[in-house]
């Protein structure tokens, strides 16, 4: 590919020089050839509008460094060899098998330094969901030991914590949920009452798992988008969901794109989660020291029933799982579609000249673009029965510091070089990657349907019928009950 050539030979000239002033990542800038300027052309550049500033991201040597300063902060210990188990229901990303990726090979380099610096091995062993659940059950009925640190996928947290399995991590010692190779929202998400039980970060939170907004740059331009200023616009937070409407309609209007938005089949069912995310709202609020409650207003809810009753009743939009639309937006004839940044790759050669956006906000206003994590992302949990707490938290916590800010970097330089057509969509993977988002409803429905109900299935079913009203106040009232029962602040 010419993009691919244009790469090599600035390769030196990238890793050389400072990225522009303005912060954004410049692929093709070709300010370091001797030319004769013009005149003309000298003038012509004094009138070039200025981008849109965006802190870019971090060299990957930079964030290494910073990573290595978050774990000599933490507490030195020499376990002497010890074994550490960790149990997980995937260990794909936190202990690959493979080398492949470039991630990969830094998560296994990774595990050997945290090994080497505790003087531990960690053993990873790979069990089921059920398995582990039903495992950790026996061990604790028996008072005997399981594993040292377990990882769950999120929706699957309610189940653990019904049966009475999970440590209350506040109460161990060094545990810092504010250390910034956490996610907090994640523990808040997963806390009720008094108790926290568990967390996701740097290590569990993969770069290909994001939810994102791919476009079809010859359709919108088709339909008089300035491609680039929209860039600009979502790089300052002023892409909404309306904004992306109005494209859409245009597109739909001067017949640019057969299709207009599509939703990969894999998370079709999780658009609507998605989209309420996006537009900043909680389906629950929850932290420690508080019982959770249903955390939107029939107000709020119906602005995003708004937005997906729009999309759910339009000829030109597919975003049920009915058919394959990827091959429909790879050869073209879709304008905007939701897949993950796991499938990137595929569209390396595709005829499409495609970008990425952030899913939208609700209003520029919105403090930040929200981006709703996989349910199947996996967290950190202890086991209520270890006797010592102190060496998981301090495990888990090495772990995710080692992995702050560095796999980020490598996944985007990764891209940058082989994958994506243009500068923009480097800068918007790049605040893609910071906008993971948790939510207490998707970890706890699974096991207390009324919260489900109340939350995520309430906008779901209401996505095609905007028929929010009929059922929002009577489920809302069934799952705070359920809420206050089960998470209540005694002792």
């Amino acid at each position: 590919m010419k993009l691919r050539i244009l790469l090599a030979a600035l390769l030196a000239l990238l890793l050389a020089a400072s990225l522009c002033s303005c912060g954004f990542i410049v692929l093709n800038d070709m300010s370091g050839q001797e030319t004769e300027e013009s005149a003309e052309e000298t003038e012509m550049e004094k009138h070039v509008p200025e981008i849109t500033k965006f802190t870019k991201y971090r060299t990957r040597e930079d964030s290494k460094a910073i990573s290595d300063a978050y774990l000599n902060e933490l507490p030195g210990r020499d376990y002497e060899g010890a074994v550490f188990f960790l149990t997980t229901a995937d260990s794909h990303y936190i202990a690959p098998d493979e080398t492949e990726s470039v991630v990969s090979r830094l998560a296994i380099q990774r595990n050997a330094e945290i090994e080497d610096r505790y003087n531990i091995t960690i053993l990873f062993e790979v069990e089921s969901p059920d398995d582990i659940r039903e495992k950790l059950a026996q061990n604790i009925a028996a008072d005997s030991f399981y594993s040292d640190l377990i990882m769950i996928p999120l929706y699957r947290t309610g189940e653990f914590q019904y049966g009475d399995l999970l440590l209350n991590m506040r109460t161990a010692p060094f545990f810092d949920i504010t250390q910034p190779y956490f996610n907090s929202e994640s523990s808040d998400m997963t806390s009720g009452g008094y108790r926290t039980y568990g967390i996701a970060g740097d290590a569990t939170i993969e770069p290909t798992r994001f939810a994102a907004l791919y476009f079809n740059r010859a359709s919108l331009t088709g339909a008089g988008v300035d491609v680039e200023a929209l860039y600009n616009r979502t790089a300052a937070g002023q892409w909404t969901w309306d904004e992306l409407l109005e494209i859409r309609s245009a597109v739909e209007t001067v017949g640019s794109a057969g299709m207009t938005f599509s939703a990969a089949d894999e998370l079709a069912a999780r658009l609507p989660d998605l989209v309420f995310k996006s537009m900043g709202n909680l389906f629950v609020t929850s932290e420690a020291r508080k019982v959770p409650m249903v955390g939107f207003t029939l107000r709020n809810g119906q602005s995003v029933l708004n937005v997906l009753s729009q999309l759910y009743n339009n000829p030109t939009v597919q975003v049920r799982s009915e058919q394959d639309t990827a091959q429909l937006f790879a050869s073209g004839e879709t304008a905007f579609r939701v897949d993950y940044l796991e499938t990137m790759p595929t569209l390396t050669n595709a005829a499409v000249d495609w970008g990425v956006l952030p899913l939208p906000k609700a209003v520029a206003a919105q403090e930040s673009y929200k981006t709703l994590a996989d349910n199947n992302t996996l967290i950190f949990s202890i086991p209520k029965n270890h006797t010592n707490p102190e060496i998981p938290v301090i495990i888990l916590s090495a772990l995710n510091a080692a992995s702050s800010g560095y796999f980020g970097d490598a996944y985007v330089e990764y891209n940058m070089m082989n994958v994506v057509r243009d500068n923009g969509t480097i800068n918007m993977i790049d605040l893609i990657l910071k906008t993971a988002s948790f939510d207490f409803a998707l970890a706890f429905g699974n096991a207390y349907p009324e919260i489900a109900d109340a939350t995520f299935r309430l906008i779901r079913d209401c996505a095609a019928t905007n028929d929010l009203s009929a059922y929002y106040s009577e489920r809302r009232a069934e799952a705070n009950r359920v809420m206050r029962e089960n998470f209540d602040l005694t002792y």
